[in-house]
């Protein structure tokens, strides 16, 4: 599995981002959890508009992500769900590739989709859509 840091690309910074917030929320920092949240509900936003709309692949993905987040707001298993999205998100920003992908690939909506060796969503995000 090859690295796919890609800081020249906005989608992998969304990620990083990401990724330090929740970092910062598992080590106690709870405003961190509340931050995660937002970033992933831009995140919807910002690819529902560049995709055009929400029943494109990835912004089918954000929209995951984003209900994984609001877990965060039950304090009894936030972080536990915080923990997977650390793992989830080290993934997806380090290599790539991403969970949530496979999960949406079975979904009946999106069986026309064409199918793909692997579940990279950061830098060819349009052959999913």
């Amino acid at each position: 599995m090859e690295l796919a840091i890609k800081t020249r690309e906005i989608e992998w910074w969304f990620w990083a981002v990401t990724l330090a917030f929740i970092i910062f929320a598992l080590i106690g920092w709870i405003p961190g959890y509340y931050i995660v949240m937002a970033l992933s509900c831009i995140q919807i936003l910002y690819f529902a508009q560049k995709e055009g709309g929400l029943m494109a692949f990835p912004t089918q993905v954000r929209i995951v992500y984003f209900a994984f987040t609001l877990f965060g707001l039950w304090t009894a298993v936030r972080f536990p769900f915080y923990f997977l999205l650390l793992i989830g998100t080290v993934m997806v920003t380090l290599t790539g590739r991403c969970f949530i992908v496979v999960l949406l690939k079975v979904m009946p909506w999106n069986k026309n989709l064409a199918p793909v060796a692997s579940c990279e969503i950061i830098s060819d995000e349009k052959k999913y859509s």
